[in-house]
């Protein structure tokens, strides 16, 4: 199997519990990059997120804003806005049903003080404790009492409005995006987290992602490695022969995966590239 680029998402996947990478993963990433394998990461997360771990790991580039925008070490390799047309319906929509939006630019997200919070570690922490089936009643605690203390600046977001977005994230469960999504033809919505839901411009994915950098690095989708955990990660999953589920994954993740492999917390990275033959060594795996 010759393999040319392997591709990380980072929440549930790269990280642990405990939003650091394990020793086990940085061994793997390390005996990739000495191969000349090229390494990166495929995300929901903006492009100022994931600096700190392309800095930290050595990585290549990275798919974030679920390919919205793609970015090497040394230069933004592409980037599509989304469709201005449809942001003053979102944010309607938001405000009509008193529902957190947030913007993601270049720089960061910016809009939901809620949402910010819920992108931080201990709400991460929170909410995998909390089961899925929770969504509805966490999202109205978060909708009708948290905003009544913590109201989302209406003014912001028309401000955030102007600027160049790349991905909106909004406060709703999935049977709410059910209904929302057929409004909104030219956008897709999709989900890393039972609570919000990510909003891109219709036809981009991770998957997409992976193939524009395969284009400008020479590597076709069967020369690739993905893993990822949650339902943003489908497509990917499903469109990449050498696809990985972590155990900790959702039942749609695994599914469409071509192998599933130990947890995040478990060394799931380590042992998946062991069991494809890519890295060697089992001293950093802990059972």
């Amino acid at each position: 199997m010759k393999i040319k680029a392997v591709f990380f998402d980072i929440d549930g996947t790269l990280l642990t519990d405990n939003r650091t990478v394990s020793p086990s993963t940085i061994s793997a990433i390390n005996q990739l990059r000495r191969q000349g394998i090229l390494v990166g990461l495929a995300t929901g997360r903006g492009p100022r997120f994931v600096l700190q771990y392309m800095a930290s790991l050595s990585l290549d580039f990275a798919i974030t804003y679920n390919g919205q925008y793609i970015l090497s070490r040394e230069k933004v390799l592409f980037m599509q806005e989304l469709p201005k047309e449809d942001m003053p319906a979102l944010i309607e929509y938001a405000r009509q049903s008193k529902k957190d939006l947030s913007f993601g630019t270049a720089f960061g997200v910016a809009g939901s003080r809620i949402m910010s919070f819920g992108g931080g570690n201990l709400a991460y922490r929170l909410t995998r404790m909390v089961p899925a089936s929770w969504a509805g009643f966490v999202n109205f605690i978060f909708n009708r009492f948290i905003r009544k203390v913590n109201p989302q600046n209406e003014e912001q977001l028309r401000i955030i409005s102007e600027r160049s977005i790349y991905q909106m994230m909004l406060l709703a469960t999935e049977r709410e995006t059910r209904r929302l999504a057929p409004q909104f033809p030219r956008l897709d919505f999709t989900r890393s987290s039972p609570y919000a839901v990510d909003i891109i411009s219709k036809g981009n994915s991770k998957l997409v992602g992976i193939e524009r950098i395969g284009a400008q690095y020479q590597f076709s989708l069967d020369e690739v490695v993905v893993f990822g955990d949650s339902n943003n990660d489908l497509e990917m999953l499903a469109g990449i022969p050498h696809s990985v589920a972590m155990k900790n994954g959702t039942k749609k993740a695994r599914q469409a995966a071509f192998y599933i492999t130990d947890s995040n917390n478990h060394d799931g990275i380590f042992k998946a590239l062991v069991h494809f033959g890519l890295v060697e060594g089992a001293s950093y795996v802990s059972e």
